[in-house]
C-alpha cells in the first residue's frame, strides 16, 4: 500500500512508520524541517516537505496515496486550527476509495471513576482536548462518501523513553516526583510499538472502520507509576503530593489530565482487528529501566 502520514517524525509517528515499513508498505511522511526530513529518511520513508498549513502539498499527497494517517501533534491553538483546515482539504480531495486514519485520544472520555469505558461511551473531554470531538465527527462523517475512516484513541503512551511517562522519568533525579492529588486515580496506558501495530492493522484491514481505543495491560494507579518512574530515573521512589488547586496554578489545564481517573477497554480492536499487544506493562517496563 501507499501510505501518507503526518507527524511521522514524532514520538508515535516514528514507531508507526517503522511498523508500516517493516510490513513492506511505501510510506511518505510530511516533514516541516530538514531535521524531520532526515529522520523520515532514516526510518525508510520518503519525506514530503511541508507543514499542516501546506494544503496544496497535502492535497497532492492524499490523491497519490491509498491511505492518509494523521498523527501530527496538536499542542497549540494554531495547530488545532491548521488541523481543521487539513480536514477540510481531505474532505474535498480524498478519493472515494481512500482510507483515513485519524489520531484522537482517550482523554475525550474525561474522568470516569470506576466505569470501564468503550468506544460507545458518551464523551466528556477535559479542557485541553475539548476541541477533539468536533474534529472526530468531521472525519467520521467522510464515511458517508464511501471513504473508509478509522479514529484511534490512544491512552497514555509509554516506551522508548518518550511521551508523558518519559517526562516523569526525566523529572525524577533530582526528585521527588510531583503527583497531582493523592494519586489513587488510574491511568490507562499503551506501549508505543504496540500502538503502532494497531495503526498498521487499521491501514491494512478493509473491515477496519469507526473508533478504536488503544490500551495494553490493566489501568494502573498514577501514584504507582510515579514511584516506579522515580526509581527508573535514578531516584529513590519518593514523591511529593500537590493539591489539585496548586497543580492548576503551576501546570494550568494539564493538571486535569494527571488527576483524571480513566479505565478504558480496547476489546473492540482485539475482536475486530485481532490486535493483541503482548508488551511489558508500564510498571514492568519502568522496573527494568534505569536512566544513567
Amino acid at each position: 500500500m501507499r501510505i501518507f502520514v503526518t507527524g511521522g517524525s514524532g514520538y508515535i509517528g516514528r514507531s508507526v512508520v517503522l511498523e508500516l515499513r517493516r510490513r513492506g508498505h511505501h510510506v511518505a511522511a510530511l516533514a516541516r524541517t530538514s531535521a524531520a526530513a532526515a529522520m523520515v529518511r532514516e526510518l525508510g520513508a520518503e519525506p514530503v516537505h511541508g507543514s499542516l498549513d501546506s494544503l496544496d502539498v497535502i492535497e497532492l499527497a492524499t490523491r497519490e496515496h491509498d491511505v492518509t494517517v494523521h498523527m501530527a501533534g496538536m499542542s497549540s491553538p494554531e495547530n488545532v486550527a491548521a488541523e481543521s483546515r487539513m480536514i477540510d482539504t481531505l474532505a474535498s480531495v480524498a478519493p472515494n476509495d481512500h482510507a483515513i486514519v485519524y489520531t484522537s485520544g482517550a482523554w475525550v472520555y474525561g474522568d470516569r471513576g470506576d466505569a470501564v469505558v468503550d468506544e460507545e461511551a458518551p464523551l466528556k473531554p477535559i479542557a485541553i482536548v475539548a476541541w477533539r470531538p468536533a474534529h472526530e465527527e468531521r472525519v467520521l462523517a467522510l464515511a458517508k462518501r464511501g471513504i473508509r475512516v478509522v479514529v484511534i484513541r490512544p491512552t497514555v503512551v509509554y516506551g522508548d523513553g518518550g511521551g508523558l511517562i518519559g517526562m516523569i522519568v526525566a523529572s525524577a533525579n533530582p526528585g521527588p516526583v510531583r503527583v497531582v492529588g493523592d494519586g489513587t486515580n488510574r491511568w490507562s496506558t499503551v506501549r508505543v510499538d504496540a500502538l503502532a501495530e494497531l495503526y498498521a492493522a487499521a491501514c491494512e484491514q478493509s473491515a477496519a472502520s469507526g473508533i478504536y481505543n488503544a490500551i495494553n495491560g490493566a489501568p494502573v494507579p498514577y501514584v504507582e507509576i510515579a514511584r516506579a518512574a522515580s526509581r527508573a530515573g535514578g531516584g529513590d521512589g519518593s514523591i511529593e503530593h500537590l493539591t489539585y488547586e496548586n497543580a492548576r496554578t503551576a501546570m494550568g489545564v494539564r493538571a486535569e489530565a494527571f488527576a483524571m481517573d480513566l479505565q478504558v477497554s480496547s476489546e473492540k480492536a482485539r475482536r475486530e482487528l485481532g490486535w493483541n499487544p503482548h508488551r511489558p506493562t508500564v510498571l514492568e517496563e519502568l522496573a527494568n529501566t534505569v536512566v544513567p
